[in-house]
Parts: C-alpha cells; sequence; structure tokens
C-alpha cells in the first residue's frame, strides 16, 4: 500500500472526526472541533503506522489496544466538577468515539466509519429533547436556618436520590436562607423522596416544589 493511501485515511479520519467535534463546538464544550479532529487522525496515524510501518512484523492490533487506553487520558481531562455535579461526561465519550472513527479509518473500514458517524450524530442530536422528557426538571425552594448546616449535606441528600442539580439561586434575609433549586433526573416517586429527606433535616423549614399543581 502507497504512503499517499495511507495519508488519505488520515485526512479522512480528521474529517469524520471534525464532523463529531463540530456538534461539540457548536454546543460549546471543553473539547471541540480541533481536539476531535486531532484525536481522530491521531488514533488513524497510530493505526496506519502500527498496521502497516512494519507490515508482517508484531501484531497491529496492539498498536489499537494502546490507542484505545490511551484515549481515557483525554476523556478524564474532558470532565469537569462542580460541587457535586460532573459535566463532560458525553464529551469524553465523544473523544473516546473519535478515536474509534480514526482506527477504524486507519484498518481502511470506510463505509462502517462513515455509517458509525451517522448514528453518533443521529444520538447525540436526535436524542437531546428525548433525553430531557425521560430526565424531567423540577425546581425545589428550601428554606433552611444559616449556621444549623452547610448547603452540602442539602447536595449529598440530592446526589443520594440519583437527581443532578443544574442551577442554583441563594437569597438570605431575616435571618433565613432560600436556596432554589433545578433539578434533573427526578421522577414523581423520586421527587417524593428527596421532598421527604430534605423536610427530615433539622436545618430545613420548608421545601416547596413550584412546578407541581397545588
Amino acid at each position: 500500500m502507497s504512503e499517499i493511501d495511507l495519508v488519505l485515511r488520515v485526512v479522512a479520519a480528521a474529517l469524520l472526526g471534525a464532523a463529531l467535534g463540530a456538534e461539540r463546538e457548536i454546543n460549546q464544550k471543553t473539547a471541540g472541533l480541533r481536539t476531535h479532529t486531532l484525536v481522530a487522525a491521531g488514533a488513524a496515524l497510530f493505526t496506519v503506522a502500527g498496521a502497516f510501518a512494519f507490515e508482517g512484523v508484531g501484531d497491529p492490533t496492539r498498536v489499537a489496544a494502546q490507542v484505545v487506553t490511551g484515549i481515557g487520558f483525554i476523556g478524564a481531562g474532558g470532565m469537569i466538577r462542580s460541587g457535586f455535579t460532573v459535566s463532560g461526561i458525553t464529551t469524553a465519550a465523544t473523544l473516546w468515539f473519535a478515536a474509534a472513527l480514526g482506527m477504524t479509518v486507519g484498518f481502511g473500514m470506510y463505509l462502517v466509519a462513515v455509517v458509525a458517524l451517522v448514528v453518533a450524530l443521529v444520538v447525540m442530536v436526535g436524542f437531546a429533547p428525548l433525553r430531557w422528557r425521560i430526565r424531567r426538571v423540577e425546581h425545589l425552594r428550601i428554606v433552611y436556618r444559616p449556621g444549623h448546616g452547610t448547603l452540602t449535606p442539602l447536595f449529598e441528600t440530592i446526589n443520594a436520590i440519583g437527581a443532578q442539580v443544574r442551577n442554583m439561586s441563594l437569597v438570605e434575609e431575616e435571618g433565613l436562607r432560600t436556596v432554589t433549586l433545578e433539578v434533573a433526573g427526578l421522577g414523581g416517586e423520586a421527587l417524593d423522596r428527596l421532598v421527604a429527606a430534605l423536610r427530615a433535616r433539622d436545618e430545613v423549614l420548608r421545601v416547596e416544589t413550584p412546578d407541581r399543581p397545588a
């Protein structure tokens, strides 16, 4: 196989990675167009180098295995912890997927890579509205006494239910604090359990659910 053919594989992998990264870039994620392009092209480069530079010597799948291991470090770098929430998990997954695209193209399986890219874009773009229908977002208004416990136990209680805090606002007046939370991942029963768990805390005076009908 000529070097031109191998170069074309790297370029094709870069284009597929760019298509995947464009969605992340549009949504202003930590890893976007450039990162996904480089990951896909780099994975393809490792693959063609391992499979064809020393053709007939060694096992090219060992190079692919090392690419899979190495991409985990980049994916971990794309995840950010803010308080008790972790963001960037989907971006880490798309980086891992970009590496898989690069490896697939590096081995010359163009059709498989293109179909896989289409599937990934359908999942990322088409599933977004469905995701929020499944993971219902609720608002909680919690009134508590400052000095009788910080917000940390409240967040720990929310995380124990399996929910995720997306936004928060805090107001303090007349010696009391009112925190309003936007919480994702709550169904009806989970919300009831969460409200009961919060009300059971000594520092909490009142828990309201504005989204629920009176």
